[in-house]
């Protein structure tokens, strides 16, 4: 993360957004509120100090009751211009709600030219312009909104190492030919003021293939999994005896 400054709320100084670097080579990406933005302000070690990047996801956090425009712009990492890419992806995740039956979290992604849920997938896709045509243009429009409660113990660890569960709750987006789409966030229907987290990426493993983790791999004789296991990404798939040194500690 380069500068952490979403709807000017801090807590960096200067321009406003989010300006993540290198998320391809050359290029930047730069997330900006063209609405309002409210982060989480109850809890003073959350809010705008979640946003940035955590583990491999970027994450904007977002108060419940509230809504917020984004624009979502590639730019060129020498000269700080858009940038046209002929096509990417972009993967949002962990599309679930909290304890109250009302609550529900939405994601209105604009400018799209197709996208890809789970076969099973536990969002619910509305408002939506997908016909051929339009989204041969890059003129996709879709609402994807949260269907059943989740947990912080349910959260995506690994884009590439989505669980079953973790795909059915994440969507992935695909572009051609632009430098920028919009979306719009929001938090809606709970009982008590929180703050919430939304996580994204590029790829992931509903359209490529999964990474395998450390909790895969027989450690040797002497040796066991590290703490972090579950959470480590071998270099291979499957985790070879390559990943020892990564995965294992002695006994």
């Amino acid at each position: 993360m380069i500068r952490n400054n979403l709807g000017g709320a801090g807590p960096d100084a200067g321009e406003e957004g989010i300006l993540f670097g290198a998320v391809a080579p050359g290029t930047d990406l730069l997330v900006s509120a063209t609405s309002s933005y409210t982060p989480n302000m109850l809890n003073p070690s959350g809010g705008v100090l979640r946003n940035g990047v955590h583990r491999k996801f970027g994450v904007i956090n977002l108060a419940s009751g509230s809504s917020v425009d984004l624009t979502f712009t590639l730019k060129d990492s020498a000269t700080g211009a858009d940038k046209v890419n002929p096509n990417f992806v972009v993967t949002f995740f962990d599309g679930d709600h909290g304890m109250s039956h009302e609550s529900r979290e939405s994601m209105g992604i604009t400018g799209f030219n197709n996208y890809i849920v789970d076969d099973d997938s536990d969002l619910e896709v509305s408002s939506a312009t997908i016909d051929d045509v339009s989204l041969a243009a890059g003129l996709g429009v879709a609402t994807f909104t949260s269907t059943l409660r989740g947990a912080k113990e349910d959260n995506p660890q690994s884009p590439l190492a989505l669980s079953n569960l973790q795909k059915k709750r994440s969507v992935t987006v695909y572009f051609e030919d632009t430098a920028s789409f919009q979306v719009t966030l929001t938090e809606s229907g709970y009982v008590n003021p929180q703050g919430r987290n939304i996580f994204f990426a590029g790829a992931s493993n509903l359209i490529c293939s999964d990474e395998a983790r450390c909790t895969s791999y027989q450690c040797p004789d002497g040796f066991r999994l590290r703490q972090d296991a579950e959470f480590t990404v071998c270099a291979t798939k499957p985790c070879t005896t390559n990943d020892s040194d990564t995965c294992c500690t002695l006994e």
